[in-house]
């Protein structure tokens, strides 16, 4: 994600020596400078000529996905998250282990995960004013689902993934 400037010692320092200042006029001269809404204005307006260049677009390692579409290639433990934006992600190649953790979050968007079905994989959907539809066919709008994919054997090893599903959809599918 390309905001890291909004995010650096170099920008909250000198908003805070503005910030300062900007009580220092106000108590002394008697001059009020309306320092929060300009930042907040200023940042209104960052963001949408971000989302208007494309800015907000995913690099090669990236988890974080806003206002854009990607197709994350997992292969790694990790979090993965889809805000306002389209993303896909596969985990067909991804080999799963007894440690394995995959969280995958979807806010405000529409997300489409592939599934390896020899892979063994036990899954925790939970659902908020949103769809998830399900390999087996269900669908859930409220609430909380659990999935597992065909490989997995009671006590044998198996991965976890958690979904998490906000004012968006999600689609699991096996991948062939």
């Amino acid at each position: 994600m390309k905001m890291g400037f909004i995010f650096s010692q170099v920008f909250w320092g000198i908003f805070l020596i503005l910030l300062g200042i900007s009580f220092i006029l106000k108590v002394i001269f008697h001059l009020d400078i309306p320092v929060f809404r300009l930042f907040v204005s200023f940042l209104l307006i960052y963001m949408g000529l971000r989302v208007l260049t494309g800015g907000f677009s995913c690099e090669r390692n990236c988890r974080n996905l806003i206002f854009n579409d990607h197709q994350f290639k997992v292969n790694a433990d990790g979090e993965y998250n889809v805000i306002f934006g389209r993303g896909v992600v596969d985990l067909s190649e991804y080999t799963v282990d007894a440690n394995t953790g995959i969280k995958i979050n979807v806010i405000f968007g529409s997300g489409l995960v592939k599934l390896d079905p020899a892979q063994p994989l036990k899954i925790k959907v939970n659902s908020a004013f949103a769809g998830a539809k399900m390999p087996d066919g269900n669908m859930i709008s409220f609430g909380e689902y659990n999935y597992q994919t065909p490989a997995v054997i009671e006590g044998q090893p198996y991965g976890k993934m958690e979904v998490n599903v906000v004012f968006g959809e999600i689609q699991l599918t096996e991948a062939k």
